[in-house]
């Protein structure tokens, strides 16, 4: 299943059922740039994903900080 999320416009997550009851989200940007994430809970990794891509998407835009959007 393909997912799109409005905060993040230049990214698209699959999510697959990998095995029983184990998924896998892979969110993939228009630049190349992939995280994946692969567990048991569907919403806490699919979380995960869009966390790592918030990560990514903040320092291509050269932010001084540390990088590290408030994910939770």
């Amino acid at each position: 299943m393909k997912k799109i999320f409005p905060d993040l416009p230049n990214w698209s997550f699959n999510l697959d059922e990998v095995s029983a009851n184990v998924y896998e989200a892979i969110g993939t940007d228009k630049y190349g740039h992939k995280v994946s994430y692969t567990g048991t809970d569907l919403e806490a990794i699919l979380s995960q994903c869009k966390c790592a891509a918030k990560k990514i998407d903040k320092s291509l835009k050269g932010d001084s900080n540390d990088g590290s959007p408030q994910c939770g």
